[in-house]
């Protein structure tokens, strides 16, 4: 499995807040009933070369994209603090995370590569928080 299948089960394990399959999605940007993460796999860095054929490390990264409930009026970002505060929540799961396995699967770091940040809001007025994730896995054949 990809990065953000092993990050959505990471997330899953580690949030009381959200759950695989009704409020954390990989991929599509669907509907739903209450506040949302989304984990959509992002290019990451080329692979870190050893001295063989094979790379020793992939770096995948992914961004994590966290939605309103509903529709925020007035000032907007004062009044989306509960989703800034899942989106910061998400954020401190992911930091500085350190040998971690994940899925069936080797990770030496988790990075986020910026605090979570408000992207926009959506066609519905949605407040939509998000930031980058970037990690170094021991390298599979796994897409």
């Amino acid at each position: 499995m990809g990065f953000a299948d092993d990050l959505i089960v990471y997330l899953d394990a580690q949030s009381t807040k959200v759950t695989s399959g009704t409020s954390l999605r990989k991929h599509s940007i669907s509907e739903t009933t209450g506040r949302a993460v989304f984990v959509i796999e992002t290019p990451g860095l080329p692979p870190v070369a050893k001295f063989s054929a094979r790379p020793a490390i992939s770096r995948p990264r992914a961004q994590v994209l966290i939605r309103s409930t509903k529709a925020i009026g007035g000032g907007g970002i004062p009044n989306s603090t509960g989703t800034r505060d899942l989106a910061g929540d998400m954020w401190d799961i992911c930091d500085g995370v350190t040998e971690t396995n994940m899925n069936g699967n080797r990770y030496m770091r988790l990075d986020c590569l910026q605090d979570p940040y408000l992207m926009r809001f959506d066609e519905s007025g949605r407040a939509n928080f998000v930031f980058n994730v970037q990690a170094m896995r021991a390298f599979t054949t796994q897409a």
